[in-house]
């Protein structure tokens, strides 16, 4: 998966399209149908980016994921594996993408509105190791919640991507904790953090990928500061996008 990494201090700052994916650090291995959910972004036959079956047509993934034609030209969604390099898994053809309109890139303060719709060409066949997660049905404002986070990142920064699914228990911040808590770029409203432990956390590939809790899609990967640090981990908060995911499901 990709995802935007911000270095020490916001040094460097990496952007999805072009850059590695992050992976989970900390975390433990998938078993098979355990994130029925979870998908793999593949470009040219690599992992770049994670998402999430919420139809059996629709990917909710981030938008910095899809924003490149290049990846994109050459992009299949991966489902129903724990490991697109030893298992396998199906492949799907991308009919069209839908980034959200307001998505800033890394201008404006940095990646506002950071997702996409992905409609398929055919729809997922659902069973037992693939299907749909329901959409966030509340906002998590006061944090207290535990969530799980999934993802073929990086288990450290220095580290390849993981071959198996990884996934983590991590705390949902409250929405006080999580607007200052980072400075540059700035978190906002439409943001949702989480914090576990220095040694646990996402990384590097776990872009677009899911924050679940209550077996509810709630969040989207979408940065971190490299990686599994002591500092919170930012999403985008899917409550705050419901009807930007329902429009896109009619239009695509």
């Amino acid at each position: 998966m990709k995802l935007i990494i911000l270095f020490a201090v916001i040094v460097i700052i990496q952007q999805t399209s072009c850059d590695e994916s992050e992976r989970i650090v900390g975390g433990d291995i998938a078993t098979h149908g355990q994130f029925k959910y979870q998908v793999s972004l593949e470009s040219y036959g690599e992992h770049i980016c994670g998402g999430s079956i919420i139809s059996p047509i629709h990917i909710v993934t981030a938008a910095h994921c899809v924003n490149d034609d290049f990846y994109t030209n050459g992009m299949v969604v991966v489902t129903g594996t724990i490991s697109p390099t030893l298992y396998g898994g199906e492949k799907h053809n991308i009919k069209c993408i839908r980034i959200h309109p307001s998505y800033t890139g890394e201008k404006e303060g940095g990646w506002k509105h950071d997702i996409a719709v992905i409609t398929l060409n055919k729809p997922i066949k659902i069973n037992n190791i693939q299907g749909p997660i329901p959409l966030a049905s509340k906002d998590y404002i006061n944090g207290g919640k535990r969530g799980i986070i999934s993802g073929w990142g990086k288990t450290s920064i220095n580290s390849p991507s993981s071959s198996m699914l990884k996934w983590l228990s991590v705390n949902v911040l409250s929405q006080e904790r999580c607007l200052h808590g980072h400075k540059n770029p700035r978190t906002s409203e439409n943001h949702i953090c989480t914090l576990e432990k220095v040694g646990q956390g996402a990384c590097q590939g776990d872009s677009g990928g899911p924050l679940v809790v209550d077996n509810e899609l709630v969040g989207v990967v979408s940065w971190v500061l490299p990686c599994a640090l002591g500092v919170s981990d930012v999403y985008t908060n899917i409550y705050k996008y419901l009807d930007f995911i329902k429009e896109s499901q009619l239009i695509c």
